[in-house]
Order: structure tokens, then C-alpha cells, then sequence
């Protein structure tokens, strides 16, 4: 360990407390660690974590977008600050590590801070971001999305499949569309955003790096393809004379696969696709497919989704199949901020860890955030690089040294 290592010391034990607390917090009709965003387990999980920022010092309030915010007061009194979180909601089916090691290492750094008798000049504010994880509306990071400005009143407008509008499954957990709409923040005083996570990947644990330091965040496109055919007899129809809808799809599923493959560092997932009707014996009348590209660079985000409407158009006519493309707004890749990831190696090796600098396919509330803010982001290894399913796992002393890591980070930030 380096010079600084001794300088403010976590406390694991109560890092690994608070994880199982939150990881506890499951949907029982669900696998894994489920805790969906628009869920009771999801709200009774953020009512946890402002408890413990309350104990820890910090001045708590939930903002109209369902966000969980403490303020620890700076001793320069400047007006700036300092924005650090992540988020404690999961896909179902998840893991235990996933976005609550953020959020937990975000308080377990305002504890050692102040058992430290250390003062930040800037504000700390620590932020549990809601719903980061993609919605059954198709739409992820809600709550920081909502901070930069970017919802509107189309996201709101969104249909699951249910029929519901994304502001109607809003105010069934008391969260008012408007409220939501209104909830930006002014960043002109934030100086730099810090986000700690699992690096979901397994390029870390392969290197036998200790920490991770993200140079960019992948750009995200999500669709919905809609396939209107003609509900046949499955056993008197030719196959000559069919509008399978459902053939079309299929069809428009391999060429996702295709797409992604072309690229570089590129990925393509075809998420949903449902039929109707969903009988063996009757040709498909309707099919509804929706999934995603991410990759490092826009352009190329661009070209898939003028690909993928082609190709899914293409299938469509080979089969007298109506198709309907329609695309979320494209999320741009994040680069993280140079001065704030020179700080941040800096701090790493004062410690003495291994480290290693790396892409994250995975999105982040850090990549919407970086829009506004300088924003960095610091990754502990991932088993097996195993990540949005039950085995998930991050070996306690690796979250240790990400937490030792990031509240070390903000005594340089501060300074910087």
C-alpha cells in the first residue's frame, strides 16, 4: 500500500452490513436479487438508504423524480460541491452487487470522512439514483435523466405492454409526472460526479487489477419493431402464401446479431419478442420485438439503426408483413473527464493497487451525468465478469478497496 493508504481507513465490516442489508431486499416472485425500480421492494430499499445518509450526517431530501439526495455541508462554504451515487434498483433476475455497492460506498466514504475529522470544502452530495435500469417502457437512468433536463413528456407518454403510460406506472408509486418534468438541477456549481460500481465485465479480474478507471461509457439505441401479418391455419396455409409476422421478426432478429457483429467493441441484444397469437397451430398475426445496440462510437450507433430498419423492412416484404420501426432517443457514449481520471490515477497509486483503464459497455448514471458535470468512474472485478444474473459476486476485499479508493478520491477532487 502506498503513502495515503493510512490517511482514512473504511470500515469493511460495516460495508459488507449494509450490502446484504440492501442485497436482503428482494421481489420473492421473482429469481436472483430482484428489486425492480417501479416496485414496493425498490421504494422500501431507498426508504433504507435514507435512513443511513440521515445517521451519517447528511441532510436528506427525495427529489420529484423519486431520487434519494443527502447534502454533507463543506467547511469552505463556496457554493460548490461535489456529486457522487448510483442506484440500488436491479433487472429482474439480478445480483447482489449491482449499483447498491455504489451507494453504500458513497455513505461508508461520508462515515470515515467524518469519523476522520476530515472537511471537504466543497459540498458532498450523494445521490440513489432511480430506476437506472431499463423500465419495461424500454427507458433506463429515469432519475438522472430527469436531473440534466432530458425527460419529456413523450418519455412519459410510453406504453408497456399492459397499455399503461410510463406517467401512469409513475403515479401508482407516488411519483407525479410533473414533479418528474421539474426535477432538473442547476450542475453550474457541481464540479466533478464520481460513480463507484462492479465492472460487469471480467477484463479487470483477466488483468489482476485491483481497480478499474473507465476512460468511456458505451452509447446506447434502443427500438420497438412492430409485424403486422395475417393469423393463418398453421396446417392449411402454404407456406408460399403466408404473412408470418412471426418469420419476420425472426428474421430481424438474426440481423441484430449480424449488425453488432460487424462492429468493434459493438454489441446487438434482442430483449423481447412477443407473438400473437401465441398458439402453435396459427400463423403469427402480430409480432413485437424490442431490443438495443451499444457500442463506443454514435456513428456507428447510427448506421445500426439505419441497418437494422432496413433489414427489418426487408424481411417484412418477403412476407407481405407491415413493419413499424420506431427508436428511443439515441443515448451518445460518455466520455469520462481527463483531469478527473489523472486525479483518480493519481489516488490509485498512492495507494498502491493495481489498476487498469477500460471501456464500459455497460450504461451508467455517470454516462448522463457527464453531459453536465466532469464525471468519473471507478470499477472493482467482477467474478468471471458474470453480471445481471444471480451469480454475481465481487469478492468483499475488491469492494473494500473500491470504497478505500473513491473516499480518497474525494479528498483529491476537493483539493483539485
Amino acid at each position: 500500500m502506498g503513502a495515503i493508504a493510512a490517511e482514512i481507513a473504511v470500515d469493511p465490516g460495516r460495508v459488507e452490513s449494509d450490502l446484504w442489508a440492501l442485497a436482503a431486499l428482494v421481489e420473492a416472485d421473482h429469481p436472483g436479487w430482484t428489486r425492480t425500480a417501479l416496485g414496493p421492494v425498490d421504494r422500501e430499499a431507498r426508504e433504507l438508504v435514507l435512513r443511513w445518509m440521515a445517521d451519517a450526517g447528511l441532510e436528506t431530501t427525495v427529489d420529484g423524480a423519486g431520487n434519494i439526495v443527502g447534502r454533507l455541508r463543506g467547511a469552505g462554504a463556496t457554493g460548490r460541491s461535489l456529486m457522487v451515487g448510483s442506484h440500488t434498483d436491479t433487472v429482474v433476475g439480478g445480483g447482489r452487487f449491482d449499483g447498491i455497492v455504489g451507494v453504500v460506498g458513497a455513505i461508508e466514504a461520508v462515515r470515515a470522512l467524518r469519523e476522520a475529522g476530515r472537511e471537504l470544502q466543497h459540498d458532498l452530495v450523494v445521490v440513489d439514483f432511480f430506476s437506472e435500469e431499463p423500465n419495461e417502457f424500454g427507458l433506463s437512468c429515469l432519475g438522472s435523466r430527469a436531473m440534466v433536463g432530458e425527460l419529456t413528456a413523450e418519455h412519459l407518454g410510453l406504453l408497456d405492454d399492459r397499455g399503461r403510460t410510463l406517467a401512469d406506472a409513475l403515479a401508482e408509486i407516488g411519483i407525479d409526472a410533473s414533479a418528474l418534468l421539474g426535477a432538473h438541477v442547476d450542475f453550474s456549481g457541481v464540479d466533478a460526479f464520481l460513480e463507484l460500481h462492479i465492472e460487469q465485465g471480467p477484463y479487470l479480474e483477466q488483468q489482476g487489477s485491483q481497480i478499474g478507471l473507465v476512460e468511456s461509457i458505451t452509447g446506447v439505441s434502443r427500438f420497438r419493431a412492430l409485424f403486422t401479418g395475417r393469423a393463418d391455419h398453421a396446417g392449411t396455409a402454404p407456406m408460399g402464401l403466408r404473412h408470418d409476422a412471426g418469420c419476420a421478426a425472426a428474421g430481424t432478429v438474426l440481423a441484430v446479431e449480424r449488425i453488432a457483429g460487424e462492429g468493434v467493441q459493438t454489441r446487438g441484444t434482442s430483449g423481447q419478442v412477443t407473438f400473437t397469437p401465441a398458439a402453435v397451430n396459427v400463423v403469427t398475426a402480430r409480432a413485437d420485438f424490442r431490443g438495443e445496440f451499444r457500442g463506443p462510437e454514435g456513428e456507428w450507433l447510427r448506421q445500426a439503426q439505419e441497418q437494422l430498419t432496413a433489414a427489418a423492412q426487408d424481411e417484412g416484404r418477403q412476407r407481405g408483413v407491415g413493419v413499424e420501426v420506431d427508436w428511443l432517443p439515441l443515448q451518445e457514449p460518455a466520455p469520462m473527464s481527463g483531469p478527473v481520471l489523472s486525479a483518480l490515477a493519481g489516488v490509485v497509486d498512492g495507494l498502491g493497487y493495481s489498476s487498469s483503464r477500460l471501456f464500459s459497455g455497460a450504461e451508467h448514471d455517470a454516462a448522463v451525468i457527464a453531459r453536465k458535470v466532469p464525471s468519473g468512474m471507478i470499477f472493482v472485478p467482477s467474478h468471471d465478469g458474470r453480471s445481471h444474473c444471480p451469480e454475481e459476486w465481487t469478492d468483499l476485499a475488491d469492494v473494500t478497496a473500491g470504497v478505500t479508493t473513491f473516499t480518497h478520491a474525494l479528498l483529491a477532487l476537493d483539493q483539485q
